[in-house]
């Protein structure tokens, strides 16, 4: 279903949309269209990625385990260098310390 709404475009904004219209072989309407449907497309994916990291977030506080850094990284290392390293160990979330980072 579809229904119809109005938009008060500024005229350079118009004309702008009428050159790239014209220039992809599109309406103007079918340009807004597309560009609308877009535009929500690639909202509604960062408002899931915003969700799957509260939620990650959230289960790190819960579970109360997290991976050094270090030791991610050394596994990952020694993974790309072709061996079988055993995975890292998790550890407590100690919230009273800010995070590390690994620096090379």
């Amino acid at each position: 279903m579809t229904a119809t709404t109005s938009l008060k475009l500024p005229d350079a904004l118009k004309m702008t949309i009428a050159k790239v219209a014209a220039f992809e072989g599109k309406t103007a309407h079918a340009l807004m269209v597309d560009t609308l449907q877009a535009a929500m497309d690639d909202a509604l994916l960062r408002q899931q990625f915003y969700a799957s990291g509260e939620a990650s977030y959230q289960d790190t506080l819960r579970s109360n385990a997290v991976f050094s850094s270090a030791d991610v990284k050394a596994y990952v290392m020694a993974r790309i260098a072709g061996s079988s390293p055993g995975r890292p160990q998790t550890q407590a979330l100690d919230a009273t310390k800010p995070m590390a980072t690994v620096h090379d």
